[in-house]
């Protein structure tokens, strides 16, 4: 039972020609995603990466290592070396965890916090392109949503 449905996604990612139809487009929205939010990114001196781990702080409470690679799918020594960068910009702090003293927190500065608005006021502005583009069609959220689910766990059980 396992095998046909397996067989049944397999048909389902292929056209009548056998070529795959998920991947490809997947690939080069992601491509043009990224390349599309770079662009707009270094109007602000933000390199892509980073802008998502200034959204991180929302809240504005400090973020341990870990918490953050977990949030952003990567790992922690990434994220130490984004902290590195994003401290030597002044847009971050390491700060010692009063909880426990082994532990190293991260805080944003206020110039950081600045930063952070401005790539929010970004991603905002393309949302609204995209969502000017699809009109009110509901159901592509939907489907991302769910797409990023399964690849987003599928790259847990990698890592």
């Amino acid at each position: 039972m396992a095998s046909a449905a397996v067989n049944r996604s397999m048909d389902m990612s292929r056209d009548e020609t056998g070529d795959l139809v998920l991947l490809p487009p997947l690939l080069s929205i992601s491509k043009s995603v990224r390349q599309l939010v770079g662009i707009k990114l270094a109007d602000i001196d933000v390199a892509v990466g980073q802008d998502q781990f200034l959204l991180l702080f929302e809240n504005h409470a400090p973020r341990s290592v870990i918490d953050i690679a977990n949030a952003l799918s990567v790992r922690a020594s990434t994220v130490s070396k984004m902290a590195d960068i994003l401290e030597r910009k002044g847009w971050v702090v390491r700060l010692p965890d009063v909880t426990d003293a082994r532990r190293v927190l991260l805080h944003l500065t206020d110039s950081g916090r600045k930063k952070a608005e401005a790539v929010r006021g970004i991603e905002q502005a393309l949302e609204a392109e995209l969502a000017a583009a699809f009109g009110q069609d509901k159901q592509i959220a939907a489907t991302l949503g769910r797409l990023d689910l399964v690849l987003a766990t599928r790259l847990r059980r990698l890592r």
